[in-house]
């Protein structure tokens, strides 16, 4: 039998399983078998039987099934084995009236494990996305778990949990394979969609402070790594926008992290925005010697009559300024404080 099994490896090239049919003392003779116990072992593969198979030595016939088993795959793989050692071994009528039901029988049975494992098995080989191949299904559930364990993420819960339970008891094995994989990997869904929706939390926070560098020209870059706290900070320490600005005063005066990012998000805007006006009503005012103060603290209406009291009598600042006042409409006075002014200041110097 050892002589077989060897020549079979030689043959196939592939490991003969440690069950095997086993040839009895004096196999070597060879009895031809009757046509019918032939035609009953070949329907075991699905062999055709022909006259012409009935005719040909029964080493022959054997050979026709070891044939037939080997295009039947791994659903004949007992079959196929015992038919080739028979063949080589020269147990041929044995095999022929007993073995190759024994062989099949072997078939049937580790079919049936493989069908129990792959309903086991096949959840979680899916869900890390490999095949389940017939060496999968031959491994013991340790194995199984090993397997797990290789083709899990590296740091996920699934590899981890996968590592404890590898030396655990065939049950706490069992359970892993058929439901603890589930929840690990629930867990890992669950750190994913957390770092994600973290990271886009702080994207979203990133892009705020960049946004909000360009109103003062802070580098992007140092925006974008600095806290909160820290970037609004930099503006008012390192007078970023000057000391008698809106923006300056309200990062000075943000001092609580929801102040701090109510800043970053509009107040820097709006401070600027203010900033933009207090210019133009500064630049406007300085023409009949306003203090750069009060203009700021006037309204634009209101500064546009305090110019027009302070023009010199019968000059053209005065009479685009009553002019402005006439209107009642404040992009006049707008256009009046950021252009119109200068046009009469200029016509009254000519």
């Amino acid at each position: 039998m050892a002589s077989s099994v060897a020549v079979f490896a030689v043959v196939t090239g592939v490991a003969v399983p440690s069950v095997a049919t086993a040839a009895p003392a004096g196999a070597s003779v060879v009895t031809q078998t009757s046509d019918e116990v032939r035609t009953n072992a070949a329907a075991i593969v699905g062999l055709t039987v022909t006259p012409e198979l009935l005719r040909v030595s029964e080493s022959d016939f054997v050979y026709e099934i070891y044939q037939a088993a080997k295009l039947r795959g791994e659903t004949a793989q007992e079959v196929q084995f015992a038919a080739l050692d028979a063949y080589t071994g020269g147990w041929t009528s044995l095999f022929l009236k007993t073995g190759i039901y024994e062989a099949h029988q072997r078939d049937l049975d580790r079919e049936a494990v493989y069908q129990a494992r792959r309903a086991e098995r096949q959840p979680a080989a899916t869900l890390l996305g490999f095949e389940l191949t017939s060496l999968l299904l031959a491994n013991d559930d340790k194995n199984f778990v090993f397997a797990l364990w290789e083709r899990a993420a590296k740091g996920s819960f699934v590899k981890s949990s996968a590592g404890r339970v590898f030396s655990g008891t065939p049950a706490e094995q069992k359970e892993f394979i058929v439901r603890g994989i589930f929840i690990e990997h629930q867990r890992d869904a669950d750190a994913a969609k957390e770092a994600a929706e973290k990271e886009a939390a702080e994207k979203k926070l990133r892009d705020a402070r960049v946004k909000a560098a360009a109103v003062v020209g802070m580098d992007p870059a140092l925006a974008a790594q600095l806290t909160d706290e820290y970037f609004v900070q930099q503006i008012w320490t390192r007078d970023l926008a000057p000391r008698d600005s809106e923006v300056w005063y309200r990062a000075y005066h943000s001092r609580t992290p929801e102040q701090w990012r109510t800043f970053i998000d509009t107040g820097i805007f709006e401070a600027a925005a203010k900033d933009k006006v207090d210019g133009i009503k500064v630049r406007a005012a300085a023409v009949v010697g306003i203090e750069a103060g009060y203009a700021r603290y006037l309204q634009e209406g209101p500064l546009v009559r305090e110019i027009w009291n302070r023009a010199r009598s019968g000059s053209q600042v005065q009479a685009a300024a009553y002019r402005a006042l006439q209107s009642e409409s404040p992009a006049q006075w707008r256009v009046f404080l950021e252009k119109d002014i200068f046009v009469a200041d200029a016509a009254d110097k000519s």
